[in-house]
This record gives C-alpha cells, sequence and structure tokens, in this order.
C-alpha cells in the first residue's frame, strides 16, 4: 500500500482537485513554470444502454386520430382504427381489410335574410339602401343561391380522389346570400347579392385600345359582352393565335401523328379558329378600363327564371359605404361567385392585382337589375352607366352616399391652349422626331398599353 496514510493522501487529491478547478475556471496565460502540473484529462462517459421496448404477447386493437389542414383550407381528422382479422393469405384477397374511408362533412351555410344578418357582412348596407327594410319583408332566398351551393357540393364530389383539386374553403363559402325582391310600387326586380370580390383581367378591344396586358395567367382577350367592330385595326392576339394555328395543322397532316393525337389536335383547331374569327369579329370588354361584374355561367342559362339576369344588365357594388356603377360583362365558373373588373377591384383598393384581391372578407354587396341592359351593345358609356344606375337605385327605395363617377381612363385630354402655343413655340433640336398631336375627345381614342 506505500508508506501514505490516509489523511494524506485525502489532501493530495483535494488540492490536486481545487488546482484544477482553478485552472479551468480562470482563462489567462499559463504559468511559465514548465514544472507546473497540467490539468487532469477528462475522462468519457459511456452512454447509457437503451431500455428495450417489450413486445407485444399479442394483437392489441387500437385507434388513433391525427388533425391537419390541407393548403386549401380543408380540415383533415385521420384515423388508423386496426381490428385483428384473418391470416393474411385471406385478407390480401379481402378490398376491405385495408381501407380509406373518406367522409367529407360540409356544412352549407344558411342564406342571411333579414336586414341584421346582412349587417353582419356589411353594417353600411341599411343606411346605404334606406328602402331595403321595405324591401325585405317579401324578398325571398333565390334558388340561384341554393343552386350555387348544389353545384359547390357537386364539384367536390367530382374531386374526391384528389384532394388538391377540392374546392377551398374560401370558394366554398364566398356567398352570404343571393335575394330577389321586387318593389311594390315601381316593379323593379333586383337580385342583392352578397359575397368577396376576385379580380378579372380579361377583355380586350382594338378599337379603343391597340395594346392590352395578356401577361396574367388566366387572361383571356375575350368577355361573353361584345359588339361588332367599329373599326378595321386588328387585335394583337391574333397573330399568335393564326401562327399556332400553322404548327397544330403541320402535326395534324403529318403522316406520324397517331389518330388519338389527331382528335386532340382538331378540338384544338377547331377552338383557336373560333376565337380569331371572334377576334376580327367583335369587341369586348377591358378589365383595367371598363367598370364590370362577373356571375357564375349556370345563372345566365335559365331562360324562364324570373331573375335571370344577362349580360350587359346594369349593376351597383356597394363597399364601405360607396356605390360604384357597373354592367354585367363577363360569365365565370359556375360554383364560385364573386368578380369584377381590375378597374372595380384597383378603386376598391388600389393594391389589387390579378393575385391579390380587394375584399377576402364577404363584405360586398352587388345589387342586380335583371332586365335592364340596352338592346344594342357596345362600348360602356360611363355616364350614361352613372345616371341609370342612379335611376335604378331610385326605383328601389333610393340610396345615401356616393354614387362613384367613372373617368374614361383610354382617352387623353386635348392640351390647353396654353400648352399649343407652348408646344408651337419651341423648336425641334436637330435630328429629333417632332412628337404626334394628341388627339381631340372626338377622335378615336389614343393608345396606351397597360
Amino acid at each position: 500500500m506505500g508508506t501514505d496514510s490516509h489523511p494524506q493522501f485525502a489532501i493530495r487529491v483535494w488540492t490536486a482537485t481545487v488546482l484544477a478547478l482553478l485552472l479551468t475556471g480562470c482563462p489567462g496565460p499559463k504559468p511559465a513554470n514548465p514544472e507546473a502540473p497540467s490539468p487532469p484529462t477528462p475522462t468519457t462517459t459511456p452512454s447509457p444502454t437503451p431500455t428495450p421496448t417489450p413486445l407485444p404477447e399479442a394483437f392489441i386493437p387500437s385507434s388513433r386520430m391525427e388533425t391537419a389542414r390541407l393548403f386549401n383550407g380543408m380540415e383533415v381528422h385521420s384515423r388508423v382504427t386496426a381490428v385483428e382479422g384473418a391470416p393474411a393469405v385471406v385478407e390480401r384477397k379481402t378490398p376491405a381489410a385495408y381501407l380509406l374511408d373518406l367522409d367529407v362533412k360540409v356544412q352549407v351555410p344558411k342564406a342571411a335574410q333579414t336586414l341584421e344578418e346582412l349587417a353582419g357582412a356589411d353594417p353600411s348596407i341599411g343606411s346605404v339602401l334606406p328602402g331595403l327594410k321595405d324591401e325585405l319583408p317579401a324578398a325571398t332566398v333565390s334558388n340561384f343561391y341554393h343552386g350555387l351551393y348544389q353545384l359547390k357540393l357537386d364539384a367536390l364530389n367530382r374531386t374526391l380522389a384528389r384532394l388538391d383539386q377540392m374546392v377551398s374553403r374560401h370558394n366554398f363559402f364566398d356567398c352570404n346570400t343571393i335575394l330577389e325582391f321586387q318593389d311594390r310600387n315601381t316593379h323593379r326586380k333586383a337580385l342583392l347579392i352578397q359575397s368577396d370580390m376576385d379580380v378579372n383581367t380579361d377583355g380586350s378591344d382594338a378599337d379603343r385600345l391597340s395594346e392590352v396586358d395578356g401577361s396574367p395567367a388566366n387572361f383571356q382577350p375575350f368577355t361573353s359582352y361584345r359588339w361588332p367592330k367599329k373599326t378595321n385595326k386588328p387585335s394583337q392576339f391574333i397573330p399568335e393565335r393564326e401562327e399556332k394555328l400553322k404548327q397544330l395543322q403541320s402535326e395534324n397532316d403529318a403522316k406520324t401523328t397517331t389518330p388519338e393525337r389527331k382528335k386532340l389536335l382538331k378540338e384544338q383547331i377547331e377552338q383557336l379558329q373560333r376565337e380569331v374569327t371572334d377576334l376580327k369579329k367583335y369587341s369586348f370588354l377591358i378589365a383595367k378600363a371598363d367598370p364590370y361584374v362577373v356571375l357564375p355561367g349556370f345563372m345566365f342559362r335559365q331562360p324562364n327564371h324570373p331573375f335571370q339576369p344577362k349580360l350587359g344588365d346594369y349593376v351597383v357594388v356597394i363597399y364601405q359605404g360607396k356605390l360604384y356603377p357597373a354592367l354585367l360583362g363577363d360569365v365565370g365558373p359556375s360554383y364560385k361567385i364573386g368578380e369584377a373588373s381590375l378597374r372595380i377591384c384597383n378603386q376598391l383598393d388600389p393594391r389589387s392585382n390579378p393575385y391579390n384581391r380587394p375584399a377576402s372578407d364577404l363584405n360586398v354587396t352587388y345589387i342586380v337589375f335583371p332586365g335592364s341592359a340596352e338592346d344594342l351593345p357596345g362600348p360602356p358609356d360611363l355616364q350614361k352607366l352613372h345616371d341609370r344606375c342612379g335611376a335604378l337605385l331610385n326605383e328601389i327605395g333610393g340610396y345615401s352616399g356616393e354614387l362613384w363617377a367613372w373617368e374614361d381612363n383610354l382617352v387623353k385630354p386635348s392640351p390647353s391652349p396654353q400648352e399649343s402655343i407652348a408646344a408651337r413655340g419651341s423648336a425641334s433640336p436637330p435630328g429629333s422626331l417632332t412628337p404626334a398631336a394628341t388627339p381631340s375627345p372626338a377622335a378615336s381614342p389614343a393608345s396606351s398599353a397597360f
């Protein structure tokens, strides 16, 4: 054992421990004495041996539920339930032994009908339309409302096997009500719709504007509301379609093209031919310039409906206490509602663009006047639009607040006399081009690219 007694050994161990702690806890230069003792080398503590999970002695029935939310806003409750069955050689051939039971539960909303319920979406509606309190007792929930939600359910059923294509929560609950009422004195009919507002960027009219921004992903140069062209100015969207037609026709004529491919090509060729014909024959609304709204397609396919809307009908959009005259200008998907041209959307929220809606809440009210369309369609007369919508509102009890007056943003104003004199008096530098004169309001509208 050596000559060290137990007390002396303990003192030396204690001294070494204190010295090690001092050296470790006090940073600074090492002692100059080369014979100073080095800090003790740390020892590695071995990891504890994991305790094995006990193996089950027999099958244990179980059920476990998880909750998640899809990107489209639909909440998903998933559950795995395990029960004991027959031997695997039997269960492998039993379809119901390994089953995903998809049960979609939807609460279809009740249509708002009272003034209090309408004010829950738009608190200003009663003051903006003071006659509404007298109209609502006789108003009825339109079967357009029930038809819309039935089409939403049909869309859900069609896409049950593709969860990524199911109607989003936002688009399922996009309509607060559709009411039908008729003023007992003037007999003027109206549809009151409460919804949100998506952005529509469609339409083109070479007669009024030579260049339209066709870059948005869902852009189409057509609107359902159209009228015969008044000039021979060609549409900017014809050349690309004619070029595509040549490519498709060439592929269709090739001997190596399969019959299945030829069938698809024929459909595409016929579609493009119709589009080129329409672009040569008609003018359309322009989303950036014309205030128009969009309604679901099924609403236009009810010829015997007493409140059936028609393209060109007058519409008043109500948002945050202001009223905006509009035309019913386009047809949208049958299972969605609440959409307006970029002109209206920018007025409600200047930040609106093809991918950013101005109103996500159901706080936009659309008053549609069935049967109010003009006999001959044509480019919107904005002054007439304002006056006509004001008169129609007065036929259902009047309105309070501001009825917006749209300005024509396609026509550049004529220069003032002072500007004309200044322009004539300023000489152009050598080699420069003299700018063309700005046309007067009586001339064709000047073109401006969007």
